[in-house]
């Protein structure tokens, strides 16, 4: 019985086969189509370039410093009353992470280059400097984030090694740079204000404690706490690269070093496209055929 299965799938493969060769034109013609329209496509498509920053996380030796002193397991409850987190490598990386992806960080990105016009460019009027469309279809803030967010930026991070990677997708090779260089600036500069922020804040809490606070060993610890505070501002008011540091800035791409679209990948892939289009046309057009049965014979006029 499997040779008769075998036997009669051999015989509907040929008979397939005996169908699309009975339309070579068919093939010829969507080969040479798609090959056309692919062709096309790849000269006319207007060119994407990316540029790519590549990070490492910053290792903060108030960390270390605090570890090796025996400190954590003696101080490590004052320290959370004030959010203190004696580990905080991992936490400032992810804090880091989540600002360069938040919606504030890239809409005021957005905002402080003026990017709305270069984004939504189609409807855009340069000679007027106003929108095109009406109040009701002009781009929002939220409506850029998502574009910028989906489209535009890109984050990669490499498990194994630490390193992330932000690409940037643009139409302009100089600004796409530009911007990736800029947003891990940026980064860096909202990373270090939060820490000194967030240090001055522990520090005064700290510091009423500890005026406040009549045991001695309570006060060692408190006093090792403002000391790990203090030391942790200055490194983020002095270290431009706090969060990020930079392995390797993004540099514009050559013109023709296009991310997108991959000439020579679009024009071989057009007539392979269209030989499977063709054999699709080819068959369905058979199918039909089949469906509808045999033409029926004109009657005669006479009986």
């Amino acid at each position: 019985m499997n040779d008769q299965y075998a036997a009669d799938e051999a015989v509907d493969l040929w008979a397939t086969v005996a169908k699309v060769c009975a339309h070579p034109w068919w093939l010829v013609g969507s080969v040479l189509l798609f090959g056309a329209l692919f062709t096309t496509a790849a000269f006319v498509l207007t060119p994407i370039y990316r540029a790519s920053t590549t990070l490492i996380p910053a290792k903060s030796d108030s960390t270390s410093d605090a570890a090796g002193g025996g400190l954590a397991g003696g101080i490590g409850g004052v320290a959370s009353l004030v959010g203190i987190n004696l580990g905080q490598n991992d936490a400032l990386t992810e804090e880091a992470m989540g600002v360069l992806k938040s919606r504030e960080f890239n809409e005021a990105f957005i905002e402080d280059r003026h990017l709305m016009p270069v984004l939504f460019a189609k409807s855009w009027d340069a000679r007027t400097g106003k929108w095109k469309v009406d109040e009701k279809h002009q781009p929002t803030p939220s409506r850029a984030f998502r574009y910028f967010d989906k489209k535009i930026r890109s984050i990669v991070p490499e498990k194994k090694t630490s390193l992330i990677t932000l690409n940037i997708d643009w139409t302009d090779r100089i600004a796409a740079a530009d911007w990736a260089n800029d947003l891990v600036k940026r980064l860096n500069l909202e990373m270090r204000k939060r820490e000194m922020a967030r240090a001055d804040s522990a520090v005064k809490y700290l510091e009423n404690e500890f005026e406040t606070t009549t045991a001695v060993a309570t006060r060692e610890a408190i006093g090792h706490l403002i000391e790990l505070q203090v030391k942790q501002r200055m490194l983020a008011s002095v270290t431009e690269e706090f969060a990020f540091r930079v392995i390797d800035h993004a540099t514009p791409p050559d013109r023709d070093d296009r991310h997108f679209p991959n000439r020579f990948l679009m024009i071989a892939s057009g007539p392979f496209v269209g030989l499977i289009v063709g054999v699709l046309c080819i068959l369905g057009l058979s199918a039909l055929k089949r469906s509808a049965g045999p033409t029926p014979k004109r009657l005669s006029e006479s009986v």
